[in-house]
């Protein structure tokens, strides 16, 4: 039985959400995050959203290495499962790749060859064309469950490393926050479903697989089949979008094993619009605040086209910018009917927040410019009269995404999970800020 886990004792529950905080945070004199530090929530717990005791990469203890465990601790021959990221794993010691029998059929990458730089030797070439998303899809066919991990953190989990590595969080990924939610699904059925929105919108990278025998093209498991080949899809730049048409997005509900409803709203790589603004923030109706990855491009701080097509660039009547690196961003859009707005979360303060002693996080706090997570919140059109002092919402959605707010991405596919909680929401918009410095 396959279910997510929870972060004490690893018993099984219905939900988790996990935020990773960056590393290099001085939040003590002398003291800073070392970058394994995550805040948690899930409710069974009866917990507000907090740090967690545990650590990632410490030793086989917290809600990711417990959940994932299943998966390495003899799984029976009737569990399956699809791991994807858009950044393939740095796999093995010595630069050397696990069996062919890991690949998707279709899609067996290149190994960069020793005329390569030093650190890419050994190690797969990404397909630049595939989704901007990361994460797991575990079944059991047997007992009729299965869980779907999302997660925003590049190169992770390495399928082959030994015993007592198995899902410890590598060093690398410190630098930056992410963001994690793991769903026990209501049945493989369910699974199903989320199989056929991400072959039909995602085009994930997948980089390993495990079919049990029932799991066939000719099967009710076809969708996980499916999705289980791997693809590779075109380039969905300017010349594709010239000559084909727009692909609809998808929007569908699934349930938890709790009977919990999720929305999953996702976009190929060719709907060629803005995800946050043109597609979630108009199919839930709501204005949200934004926390994803928007400093790499020169086109970052810009969204698609507006409703009149003319390329110009529409804020809200808060707009306002911060400078990176000698560029002006800005941080609010409007969506092409003009009504719904999205502002950018420009910077992360825990200090409403505690510890598992209680204590508050002091000091914890960092820049979107230290942010690799992809989440959002809503919020009612009365808060925005004041920027700094946002309270509360009617409506309390949290989406937790693959999908970064840039340009860049338009032309890759992805998803974000929605969902209400108040007391998760509640935990978040204490946190977020949106302002032009941390406060």
């Amino acid at each position: 039985m396959l279910t997510a886990k929870d972060d004490h004792s690893g018993a099984a529950v219905d939900w988790w959400f996990m935020y990773k905080v960056p590393g290099g945070v001085r939040f003590k004199k002398g003291e800073k995050t070392n970058g394994s530090e995550y805040l948690y929530y899930d409710l069974p717990s009866q917990k507000p959203l907090g740090l967690s005791p545990y650590n990632l990469g410490s030793g086989p203890e917290g809600a990711l290495y417990h959940t994932l465990q299943q998966l390495y601790a003899d799984p029976s021959p009737s569990v399956g499962w699809i791991f994807y990221n858009d950044e393939y794993p740095y796999s093995m010691q010595e630069g050397t790749w696990p069996e062919k029998s890991d690949w998707p059929p279709n899609v067996e990458p290149k190994i960069y060859g020793p005329e390569t730089r030093e650190k890419d030797r050994g190690h797969p070439v990404d397909h630049a064309h595939n989704g901007h998303c990361k994460g797991i899809l575990a079944f059991d066919v047997e007992t009729d469950t299965a869980f779907w991990l999302s997660h925003s953190t590049p190169r992770i989990p390495a399928l082959h490393v030994p015993e007592n590595e198995h899902f410890f969080y590598p060093e690398y990924t410190d630098t930056y926050a992410q963001t994690f939610i793991c769903i026990t699904l209501k049945d493989v059925k369910a699974a199903c479903d989320i199989a056929k929105v991400m072959s039909n919108q995602h085009d994930p990278q997948v980089f390993g697989c495990r079919l049990p025998d029932e799991v066939t093209k000719d099967s009710p498991y076809e969708a996980l089949w499916t999705l289980a080949q791997g693809s590779l899809p075109p380039d969905y730049g300017k010349s594709y979008s010239e000559n084909h048409a727009k692909k609809e997005p998808a929007d569908i509900t699934f349930q938890s094993k709790g009977g919990k409803e999720f929305r999953l709203l996702a976009k190929s790589g060719a709907w060629f619009d803005d995800f946050w603004i043109d597609l979630v923030e108009p199919k839930l109706g709501v204005d949200l605040r934004i926390e994803t990855w928007r400093r790499l491009t020169p086109t970052a701080m810009l969204p698609g086209e507006d409703a009149d097509g003319d390329g110009t660039v529409d804020y809200g009547d808060y707009d306002f910018t911060t400078t990176y690196k000698g560029r002006q961003f800005h941080h609010e859009f409007l969506a092409k009917d003009g009504k719904e707005v999205v502002d950018e979360i420009t910077n992360i303060d825990l200090g409403e927040l505690k510890d598992s002693n209680g204590d508050p996080l002091t000091g914890y706090a960092w820049s979107y410019t230290k942010d690799h997570a992809k989440w959002g919140i809503s919020e009612e059109l009365e808060d925005r009269e004041k920027l700094d002092d946002r309270q509360g919402t009617k409506r309390d959605w949290v989406c937790v995404a693959d999908m970064n707010r840039m340009t860049s991405q338009e032309k890759r596919g992805g998803g974000a999970i929605c969902f209400h909680e108040p007391d998760l929401w509640k935990g978040l918009n204490e946190i977020e800020r949106v302002s032009g410095k941390i406060t």
